[in-house]
C-alpha cells in the first residue's frame, strides 16, 4: 500500500483564522495529516477524503457529503475561538487507523450479547455507570436510549445468511435470540465529561445511507424509512443524543459505532456541536 497523501482540509468560511491555525497541530497529535497539495500521490484532489471542519451544528446539507466516496468526515469546532478538540483529533485518527475507537487510556468494558433482553440490560447498565460518575440522570437515560439502538442495530440489522440476505432485520418483533456466531459486542468507557458506548458486529454491511438519510430531515419531522429493517427514528435520535459518532467499516468483516455521550443535564441536544466520522474501507 501506497503512503496516505492526508486528508483534504474544507473549513467552514465563518471560522476564524486563529482556529484554522489549531487544526493541523492538534490533528497531527492525533495522529493525523492533511493534505498539503504538494504529495506526490498520482491522484487526483478530487479522490482523497476530505475532512470538513464547521462548527458542528448538522444540518440536512451535511447529508451529502456522507454520499460522497469516500464519505466526508464531519469535524466539529466547539468554541467560537478553538479549533477541534484533543479527544476528537484523537477519534479521527482513530476512525482512520482501525481498531478501537474508545480514547486510549480509559478503561473499556467490553460483552459478547445474543439476546434482546441483553440488549436491555447492558443499557440499564450504561445508565448505571453514568450517575456513578457523577453524570446526571438526563444523560443517563440518553445513554440507556443510544446504547440500546446501537446494540439492536449490531444484533438484528447486521447479519446476513450465505446468499447476503438479512437475517433478522425484517422480523424484529419476532426475534429474541440470535445465532452464537451472530453475537455482537459491546463496549462501555467513561471519563470526567462523557460516556463512550460501543457496538462492533462481524458482518462490515454498514453504509452512510441510513445517517445520510436521517440528516435529510435534520431539524425537521423524522422521515421514517423501514427498508434496512428500523425505521429510522432511534437513529436520528442517536445522532441528536451524542457529542461525537465515529464509524468504521471492514466491508464483509466488521462493522464499529462509537457514541460519545456528554454527562451533563440538557436533554434537547439535536442543536449542539456534533462530529460524524464515518471511514469504509
Amino acid at each position: 500500500m501506497g503512503v496516505s497523501p492526508g486528508l483534504l482540509l474544507i473549513a467552514d468560511p465563518s471560522l476564524a483564522p486563529a482556529v484554522l491555525e489549531q487544526v493541523a497541530p492538534t490533528l497531527a497529535r492525533g495522529g493525523v495529516s492533511l493534505y498539503s497539495g504538494t504529495d506526490e500521490t498520482g491522484g487526483s484532489r478530487a479522490s482523497l477524503r476530505r475532512l470538513v471542519l464547521f462548527d458542528g451544528k448538522l444540518q440536512p446539507a451535511h447529508a451529502e457529503l456522507l454520499r460522497r466516496d469516500p464519505p466526508a468526515l464531519l469535524l466539529a469546532t466547539r468554541e467560537p475561538d478553538s479549533g477541534p478538540t484533543e479527544w476528537e483529533a484523537h477519534l479521527v485518527g482513530a476512525v482512520l487507523r482501525g481498531g478501537p475507537l474508545v480514547p486510549p487510556g480509559v478503561t473499556v468494558a467490553r460483552q459478547k450479547i445474543r439476546r434482546l433482553k441483553d440488549v436491555q440490560s447492558a443499557a440499564e447498565a450504561a445508565g448505571l455507570v453514568v450517575q456513578e460518575a457523577g453524570g446526571t440522570k438526563t444523560a443517563a437515560q440518553l445513554a440507556e436510549d443510544v446504547l440500546h439502538e446501537l446494540a439492536v442495530n449490531a444484533l438484528l440489522d447486521a447479519p446476513v445468511d450465505a446468499q447476503g440476505q438479512p437475517k433478522y432485520a425484517h422480523r424484529r418483533t419476532e426475534v429474541q435470540e440470535v445465532a452464537p456466531e451472530d453475537a455482537c459486542e459491546l463496549g462501555l468507557a467513561v471519563d470526567g465529561s462523557r460516556i463512550y458506548l460501543e457496538a462492533v458486529d462481524r458482518f462490515g454491511r454498514l453504509t452512510t445511507g441510513p445517517f445520510a438519510r436521517a440528516l435529510d430531515s435534520y431539524g425537521g419531522r423524522v422521515q421514517v424509512n423501514s427498508s434496512g429493517g428500523g425505521a429510522g427514528l432511534g437513529l436520528r435520535r442517536m445522532i441528536e443524543h451524542s457529542d461525537a459518532i465515529a464509524v468504521r467499516v471492514v466491508r464483509g468483516r466488521e462493522s464499529r459505532v462509537l457514541c460519545a455521550v456528554d454527562l451533563g443535564d440538557a436533554r434537547r441536544r439535536a442543536a449542539f456541536p456534533k462530529s460524524l466520522l464515518f471511514c469504509t474501507e
